[in-house]
């Protein structure tokens, strides 16, 4: 398992997009969003890349912030190489923190037994 903090605390009062993630062999894994202040709103949703240049948006890893707290995107069979994150701000001042999380698959090579 790999968790790391992404974007410390920061303003959540202008656009932002975060570098991209090597996901390598990596198929499951989630951003963790805190979102704290007076009334944050706007889009968070992440984009994907298989050469870690062109993104575009994953239609099913947007989630639309109308007020201070806790989001999460997850997602799983990940068929890409690269993932990033986009916030759109909209209104209300605040903060955003954002930790990335990731499980990896066991290898196939390793039988039940552990040997």
């Amino acid at each position: 398992m790999q968790i790391k903090t992404l974007t410390p605390t920061v303003s959540s009062v202008t656009d932002f997009t975060s570098a991209g993630v090597d996901l390598g062999d990596i198929t499951t894994y989630s951003f963790y969003t805190v979102f704290s202040g007076s009334n944050v709103a706007g889009t968070f949703k992440l984009q994907v890349s298989n050469d870690g240049t062109n993104y575009v948006d994953l239609a099913s890893a947007t989630s639309s912030i109308t007020s201070s707290g806790d989001a999460i995107i997850n997602a799983t069979d990940a068929g890409y190489r690269y993932v990033r994150y986009d916030w759109n701000y909209s209104s209300g001042t605040g903060n955003l923190t954002v930790v990335f999380c990731s499980k990896e698959q066991l290898s196939k090579t390793r039988n039940r037994s552990g040997k």
